[in-house]
């Protein structure tokens, strides 16, 4: 099957399942806290902003996974549903279960892989699990939506593009979206930055924001 129909086959699915988990919209704050009170007295408004994409960006075993579990837990408060797009394949359930997460209410998202190897493979793995995200934030049906999906094997420009589709998806979700990045990864036009370092209590560093000044946590 090729990346289009494949690509079809994954939008579909979800679909049908926001259809299923669909509401009314709820009447959502301008920030989503992030189940950290430490970093919610750095960022401004005091959370992750709701409509736009905030950047996590840090190395394996940084912290970046737990705290965006963290403020989809947060989310779920009052009944509302987040999402994770685990293209890498490596999101533990029980982890976050484990978090405080209502099992009921969280829609895990592992796109399929595309059969074959080499960088065209990824590529087409990368745009299929962007496709999946987009559709998640621009549904309206989630209050926040973390997504993870590497990038090593797109070309600079087309993962730049398809990352301002989701800051677009965004928008018109009205969603508190999470990006999960990778040092030296490519750029991304989030409302914020934050780079986490490794460690039993992750330090957060905000590199860019509304303020654009820099603080750590």
């Amino acid at each position: 099957m090729g990346a289009a129909g494949g690509q079809r086959e994954v939008l579909e699915e979800l679909r049908q399942q926001i259809r299923r988990l669909e509401r009314k919209p709820a009447r959502r704050a301008w920030v989503l806290p992030s189940g950290r009170p430490e970093v919610d007295a750095l960022l401004p408004g005091g959370g992750f902003p709701c409509g736009s994409v905030t950047g996590l960006v840090g190395g394996p075993a940084s912290g970046k996974t737990q705290l965006a579990l963290c403020a989809l837990r947060e989310a779920q408060e009052g009944g509302a549903l987040a999402a994770f797009v685990d293209g890498r394949g490596e999101l533990y359930p029980p982890a976050a279960m484990a978090l405080g997460l209502d099992p009921a209410r969280l829609l895990i998202v592992r796109p399929p892989a595309v059969a074959g190897r080499g960088v065209a493979a990824a590529w087409r793995d990368a745009a299929t699990g962007l496709w999946a995200a987009e559709a998640l934030l621009a549904s309206g049906a989630f209050a926040a939506v973390a997504v993870d999906v590497p990038l090593r094997s797109v070309p600079a420009g087309r993962a730049e593009a398809m990352l301002r589709r989701l800051r677009g998806a965004a928008e018109r979700g009205g969603v508190a979206a999470l990006w999960l990045g990778a040092p030296g990864g490519p750029s991304f036009p989030a409302a914020l930055r934050l780079e986490i370092g490794p460690g039993r209590s992750p330090a957060v560093r905000i590199v860019r924001g509304e303020a654009g000044s820099g603080h750590a946590a």
